[in-house]
Protein backbone atom coordinates (compact mmCIF):
# COMPACT_ATOMS: atom_id res chain seq x y z
CA UNK A 1 0.00 0.00 0.00
CA UNK A 2 1.40 3.56 -0.96
CA UNK A 3 1.82 5.98 1.33
CA UNK A 4 0.40 9.43 2.00
CA UNK A 5 3.55 11.13 0.56
CA UNK A 6 4.27 9.02 -2.52
CA UNK A 7 0.61 9.70 -3.61
CA UNK A 8 1.20 13.32 -2.73
CA UNK A 9 4.42 13.64 -5.14
CA UNK A 10 2.52 11.59 -7.58
CA UNK A 11 -0.46 14.34 -7.64
CA UNK A 12 2.38 17.32 -7.28
CA UNK A 13 3.90 15.73 -10.56
CA UNK A 14 0.59 15.30 -12.80
CA UNK A 15 -0.41 19.07 -10.94
CA UNK A 16 3.02 20.26 -12.88
CA UNK A 17 2.72 18.41 -15.87
CA UNK A 18 -0.79 20.02 -16.13
CA UNK A 19 0.98 23.08 -16.13
CA UNK A 20 3.73 22.38 -17.92
CA UNK A 21 1.05 21.23 -20.87
CA UNK A 22 -0.90 24.77 -20.36
CA UNK A 23 2.05 26.84 -20.63
CA UNK A 24 3.03 25.28 -23.31
CA UNK A 25 -0.27 26.00 -25.37
CA UNK A 26 -0.01 29.36 -23.71
CA UNK A 27 3.06 30.20 -25.68
CA UNK A 28 2.09 28.11 -28.81
CA UNK A 29 -0.94 30.37 -28.90
CA UNK A 30 1.34 33.85 -28.32
CA UNK A 31 3.15 32.26 -31.71
CA UNK A 32 -0.05 31.81 -33.75
CA UNK A 33 -0.79 35.75 -32.86
CA UNK A 34 2.35 36.94 -34.05
CA UNK A 35 1.93 34.54 -37.41
CA UNK A 36 -1.32 36.66 -37.63
CA UNK A 37 0.54 39.48 -37.60
CA UNK A 38 2.84 38.66 -39.62
CA UNK A 39 0.45 38.02 -42.39
CA UNK A 40 -1.53 40.83 -41.89
CA UNK A 41 1.90 43.08 -42.42
CA UNK A 42 2.21 40.83 -45.87
CA UNK A 43 -0.75 41.47 -46.83
CA UNK A 44 -0.20 44.82 -46.88
CA UNK A 45 3.08 44.70 -47.95
CA UNK A 46 1.55 42.97 -51.19
CA UNK A 47 -1.78 45.11 -51.86
CA UNK A 48 0.35 47.74 -54.33
CA UNK A 49 -3.44 48.79 -55.38
CA UNK A 50 -3.94 50.10 -51.40
CA UNK A 51 -0.70 50.45 -50.14
CA UNK A 52 0.66 54.21 -48.95
CA UNK A 53 3.68 55.38 -47.66
CA UNK A 54 3.90 58.87 -46.00
CA UNK A 55 6.26 60.40 -43.75
CA UNK A 56 5.18 60.81 -40.18
CA UNK A 57 6.21 61.77 -36.66
CA UNK A 58 6.25 59.47 -33.73
CA UNK A 59 6.02 61.82 -30.18
CA UNK A 60 7.51 59.71 -27.43
CA UNK A 61 4.65 60.41 -24.57
CA UNK A 62 6.57 57.90 -21.50
CA UNK A 63 8.66 54.94 -21.94
CA UNK A 64 8.61 52.14 -18.92
CA UNK A 65 11.07 49.94 -18.62
CA UNK A 66 12.93 47.30 -16.16
CA UNK A 67 15.61 45.18 -16.30
CA UNK A 68 13.60 42.79 -18.83
CA UNK A 69 10.45 44.39 -20.01
CA UNK A 70 10.17 47.44 -22.44
CA UNK A 71 6.78 49.65 -23.10
CA UNK A 72 6.65 52.81 -24.53
CA UNK A 73 3.56 55.18 -25.07
CA UNK A 74 3.96 57.77 -28.44
CA UNK A 75 1.48 59.23 -30.80
CA UNK A 76 1.88 59.00 -34.28
CA UNK A 77 1.08 61.41 -36.65
CA UNK A 78 1.15 61.40 -40.90
CA UNK A 79 -0.66 62.67 -43.45
CA UNK A 80 -1.94 60.88 -46.22
CA UNK A 81 -2.52 60.86 -49.69
CA UNK A 82 -5.05 63.52 -49.80
CA UNK A 83 -3.35 65.82 -47.35
CA UNK A 84 -5.95 64.50 -44.05
CA UNK A 85 -3.46 64.73 -40.93
CA UNK A 86 -4.05 61.24 -38.71
CA UNK A 87 -3.27 60.39 -35.22
CA UNK A 88 -2.90 57.68 -33.14
CA UNK A 89 -1.52 56.76 -29.78
CA UNK A 90 0.44 53.85 -29.76
CA UNK A 91 1.70 51.19 -27.29
CA UNK A 92 4.99 49.72 -28.21
CA UNK A 93 6.56 46.97 -26.79
CA UNK A 94 9.69 44.50 -26.79
CA UNK A 95 7.89 42.07 -28.12
CA UNK A 96 6.32 43.48 -30.95
CA UNK A 97 8.99 45.87 -32.41
CA UNK A 98 12.47 47.06 -32.28
CA UNK A 99 12.80 48.89 -28.79
CA UNK A 100 16.23 49.66 -29.35
CA UNK A 101 14.98 52.55 -32.27
CA UNK A 102 12.65 54.17 -29.99
CA UNK A 103 15.50 53.54 -26.72
CA UNK A 104 17.65 56.09 -29.26
CA UNK A 105 15.26 58.96 -29.35
CA UNK A 106 14.14 58.91 -25.71
CA UNK A 107 15.05 62.04 -24.73
CA UNK A 108 14.41 63.32 -28.03
CA UNK A 109 10.68 63.67 -27.80
CA UNK A 110 9.60 63.24 -31.65
CA UNK A 111 11.57 60.85 -34.38
CA UNK A 112 10.74 61.23 -38.57
CA UNK A 113 9.30 57.83 -39.15
CA UNK A 114 8.01 56.45 -42.66
CA UNK A 115 4.66 55.23 -42.38
CA UNK A 116 3.09 52.14 -44.35
CA UNK A 117 -0.56 52.41 -44.38
CA UNK A 118 -3.82 51.12 -46.05
CA UNK A 119 -5.23 54.13 -48.11
CA UNK A 120 -8.94 52.55 -47.77
CA UNK A 121 -8.17 51.89 -43.88
CA UNK A 122 -5.66 53.95 -42.52
CA UNK A 123 -6.06 52.84 -39.05
CA UNK A 124 -4.06 49.64 -40.59
CA UNK A 125 -0.62 50.78 -40.50
CA UNK A 126 2.89 50.33 -39.36
CA UNK A 127 5.99 51.54 -39.07
CA UNK A 128 9.10 50.84 -41.32
CA UNK A 129 11.52 52.13 -38.94
CA UNK A 130 10.05 49.13 -36.02
CA UNK A 131 10.57 46.70 -38.45
CA UNK A 132 7.18 44.29 -37.33
CA UNK A 133 7.48 42.11 -39.86
CA UNK A 134 11.29 40.80 -38.66
CA UNK A 135 10.26 40.72 -34.94
CA UNK A 136 7.14 38.99 -35.60
CA UNK A 137 9.00 36.07 -37.91
CA UNK A 138 11.23 35.63 -35.00
CA UNK A 139 8.64 35.39 -32.41
CA UNK A 140 6.41 33.29 -34.16
CA UNK A 141 9.45 30.62 -34.65
CA UNK A 142 10.47 30.93 -31.22
CA UNK A 143 7.34 31.31 -29.11
CA UNK A 144 6.06 28.17 -31.01
CA UNK A 145 9.55 26.23 -29.98
CA UNK A 146 9.25 27.58 -26.29
CA UNK A 147 5.88 25.75 -26.49
CA UNK A 148 6.37 22.58 -27.99
CA UNK A 149 9.62 22.39 -25.42
CA UNK A 150 6.92 22.94 -22.63
CA UNK A 151 4.61 20.83 -23.56
CA UNK A 152 7.18 17.94 -24.33
CA UNK A 153 8.25 18.54 -20.63
CA UNK A 154 4.83 18.03 -19.10
CA UNK A 155 4.76 14.80 -21.36
CA UNK A 156 8.18 13.82 -20.25
CA UNK A 157 6.69 14.20 -16.78
CA UNK A 158 3.72 12.01 -16.59
CA UNK A 159 6.22 9.31 -18.94
CA UNK A 160 8.67 9.15 -15.90
CA UNK A 161 5.96 9.27 -13.30
CA UNK A 162 4.97 5.50 -14.98
CA UNK A 163 8.54 4.40 -15.18
CA UNK A 164 9.06 4.39 -11.26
Amino acid sequence: MPSWSSLWRVKMLYFIAVFMFLGGFFFISIGRMSMDNVKNIRELLEDDKNRQEAKGNLQIIEIRRSRYDFECDAKLIFINHNGKTFTYNERFFASNSKAIFLREYENTGEISVTVIYDKRLPSKHFIKELKPLEVNENSKVGYTVIGILFMLLGIFIVAVNFKV
